[in-house]
């Protein structure tokens, strides 16, 4: 559990100076409920400004289209297998296939030309029965790939307010 705290405090803290404020005068990460909600109510209060990229330059082209796209989701994959708090989702998962079908997702759901031909986000997720503390493991690992392949923060801040988006989509709780 202690890696999880450590992972989550880690996604809270790189999308989200509000956490860290909010939470550095007592020295306590922040629970997982309250990662959560600070998430949300920080792409609540972004939405403006990622619609407003987006329009001027999609998601998408940012990401450095397809073939980076894919470089990422094989290193997020990567990471995941290497992340012991997702040992139980992981078991028995084809990462090739995995990084390829989100690479597809991704691709199509920040403005790219690819099309998605996989199962809908609670169909591919329902075996897992993710929780929320999951859901931040997996996002670290996802902040964690994007900052070592070079994307900004307002690239990172954006996929990270996506994932939030359909969080209630691929939570089981």
């Amino acid at each position: 559990m202690k890696t999880v705290k450590h992972t989550s405090w880690f996604i809270a803290a790189a999308i989200s100076t509000m956490l860290t404020s909010t939470f550095a005068a007592t020295d306590k990460p922040p629970t997982v409920d309250e990662q959560i909600s600070g998430m949300q109510s920080m792409c609540a209060e972004s939405e403006k400004a990622r619609n407003e990229r987006h329009m001027a330059n999609p998601l998408y082209y940012r990401l450095g289209e397809y073939d980076k796209i894919h470089r990422f989701t094989r290193e997020v994959v990567r990471l995941h297998f290497e992340n012991p708090e997702l040992d139980h989702i992981m078991t028995g998962i084809d990462g090739e296939r995995l990084a390829k079908n989100v690479a597809d997702f991704v691709s199509t759901g920040t403005g790219g030309l690819k099309t998605y031909k996989g199962r809908d986000m609670p169909s591919a997720h329902a075996r897992f029965k993710l929780t929320d503390a999951d859901f931040l493991a997996a996002g670290g690992d996802i902040v964690q790939a994007m900052q070592s392949m070079g994307y900004g923060q307002p690239e990172i801040d954006e996929f990270v307010c996506i994932l939030v988006s359909m969080k209630d989509l691929v939570v089981m709780k």
